[in-house]
């Protein structure tokens, strides 16, 4: 395997097959690298029935537990991944997405499109990940002068990170607690809720059974407020029988520019 993560690493995860013992994964920075997820390490103690924790189309943050380079296979870790380091690998997963926006914003704007694929290779075989080019690029760093990205992607660069920052977006993050009773369809229940609460554009992300991260942006944070309001409504109006809490976290930053600077 060419490209694969390295053992301990967190990395982020579809759930493409449930079986008795244990769950197939598509790792999502890994060109959807297949992992398996043994049922030991779903979640601590004996678990009757692993869909009550894991299921299809979930997307969870593992820990990459052992990789057999001769069969080429690699084994993953949900239960050994605490809710700080999920959250924290999440957020900067999202960030590195918003910043390939920003990349691909910028060679559009430079009039370059036909030359993208070549643009992306140079720039992440020089800087790594997105976040180090628009750091060198913010920070017109001696790694930034000398690189040999076309010096009209470079302007256009931070002309769109420009245009970017002044879209300030406001942010409220709740700590869900939902599972149901139903033994027969649960776990279809509980994924037409979750799907659903995305269409209301709140983004959900598997913590632990049963809990659940919910983070929803407004351009004030009444409207971001309010697709969470129109989330739990829709939980209360689709739960047959089963528990559903919402606890606000608290943001440190309030509100935050393309790359994470709080604004005031």
């Amino acid at each position: 395997m060419p490209n694969v993560p390295k053992v301990g690493e967190h990395v982020i995860a579809t759930i493409s097959k449930v079986a008795r013992f244990g769950a197939y994964c598509r790792l999502l920075e890994y060109d959807n690298l297949e992992v398996f997820l043994p049922i030991r390490e779903v979640s601590s103690g004996w678990i009757k029935n692993i869909r009550e924790y894991v299921h299809e189309g979930q997307k969870v943050v593992c820990s990459v537990l052992f990789y057999d380079k001769e069969k080429g296979t690699i084994d993953v870790s949900l239960k050994r991944v605490t809710q700080s380091q999920a959250k924290e690998k999440i957020r900067v997963y999202n960030f590195e997405k918003r910043l390939t926006a920003l990349f691909s914003q910028a060679i559009k704007m430079a009039g370059m499109y036909e030359e993208k694929p070549a643009l992306i290779q140079k720039a992440l075989s020089e800087f790594s990940t997105y976040t180090s080019l628009i750091e060198n690029a913010m920070g017109n760093t001696e790694e930034f002068k000398k690189s040999a990205l076309p010096k009209k992607l470079k302007e256009t660069l931070l002309e769109a990170y420009e245009a970017n920052r002044k879209k300030r977006q406001y942010i409220v993050a709740y700590t869900m607690k939902l599972s149901t009773f139903n033994t027969m369809s649960g776990v279809t229940e509980l994924k037409d809720i979750i799907t659903s609460m995305k269409h209301l554009g709140v983004e959900v992300n598997y913590v632990g059974a049963p809990r659940y991260r919910l983070v929803a942006e407004g351009e004030d944070y009444s409207k971001a407020e309010d697709k969470i309001k129109q989330a739990a409504q829709l939980v209360q109006s689709k739960l047959k029988k089963g528990i559903f809490e919402l606890e606000k976290e608290k943001l440190k930053k309030a509100k935050e520019d393309i790359l994470g600077t709080a604004q005031v």
